[in-house]
């Protein structure tokens, strides 16, 4: 299997797993590549998500590792098989940073998504002329000829919400700071929370703001979000630098950031008064 430039979260674990079995078993990448009779090479970039495994050399590693464990072995193979498997953002390859394709995969896996946001309006309840804003000024400095790519790319992203009862139950709360900025002009910024108005409005999508008036609160630190999986103990915590996009997956570190936002969202308006104020807010543009 040729190796990944960026490989994903889901590949990097079945490799750190597969590290760590081996690991405990004694053994060293030497002698697993005796097994797979391979060099030893292709053992660390397996080890390290560069490389996928085939379904036979898992099985074959899994048994010279000593692994009995029928549903860890099951839960390996389906990483493994997840890994090989394309979806819509691998066509967005050449657009998308490695970061950003992995919290597509998981968005396309959740369960819930909740996420604090400081400024901006966070991408899954963006319009388009506000994302084109944001990719020309922002931090990635998008070049005009990549422009559509990067909106059509957020565009499918948001197709996440839309699939029914499937779709994750969207949680956010937002600063007020982020209703008074003024992204690309009035008219922008009307018709974008215009759009916060009528997905806060969806079953499974809830909207809060938390007000200037609010003498101290959590979020202090900046935006953060967080990716709800069906196993509990996999959820991970996304943050942003001024370069890059941070994944956070300690457990004690995850459940402080969960804790955080039942603060915050505690601390905030209720989703009534939040529609109010983002109408009130709109209708002054």
């Amino acid at each position: 299997m040729p190796p990944r430039k960026n490989p994903t979260i889901r590949q990097k674990r079945l490799g750190a797993e597969l590290r760590k079995l081996r690991e405990g078993a004694g053994l060293s990448i030497d002698t697993a590549a005796q097994v797979l009779e391979c060099g030893k090479a292709k053992i660390s970039r397996i080890e390290t998500g560069l490389n996928g495994i085939r379904a036979a050399e898992l099985k074959a590693l899994l048994q010279a590792y000593g692994v009995t464990d029928d549903r860890l072995g099951q839960a390996l193979a389906d990483m493994a098989r997840e890994g090989r498997r394309r979806n819509w953002w691998n066509r967005y390859g050449d657009v998308l940073s490695g970061g950003f394709a992995d919290l597509i995969e998981m968005e396309s896996k959740a369960d819930a998504l909740h996420s604090w946001e400081t400024i901006l309006v966070p991408g899954l309840l963006q319009t388009p002329e506000y994302m084109r804003v944001l990719f020309r000024r922002g931090r990635l400095g998008v070049p005009d000829d990549e422009l559509e790519e990067h909106v059509r790319g957020r565009m499918l992203r948001q197709r996440v919400l839309g699939d029914g009862e499937r779709a994750p139950e969207l949680q956010v709360v937002l600063y007020e700071a982020v209703l008074h900025g003024r992204f690309g002009g009035p008219e922008v910024m009307r018709d974008q929370l215009a759009h916060l108005i009528c997905m806060a409005q969806r079953e499974r999508v809830t909207v809060q703001v938390l007000p200037y008036t609010t003498d101290s609160h959590r979020g202090v630190n900046g935006p953060f979000g967080i990716v709800g999986l069906p196993d509990p103990e996999s959820d991970v915590v996304r943050t942003e630098t001024a370069v890059s996009t941070l994944y956070v997956e300690d457990d004690d570190q995850v459940a402080a950031y969960k804790l955080m936002f039942d603060q915050l969202r505690a601390a905030a308006l209720g989703p009534g008064p939040s529609l109010n104020l983002i109408r009130s807010l709109a209708q002054r543009l």
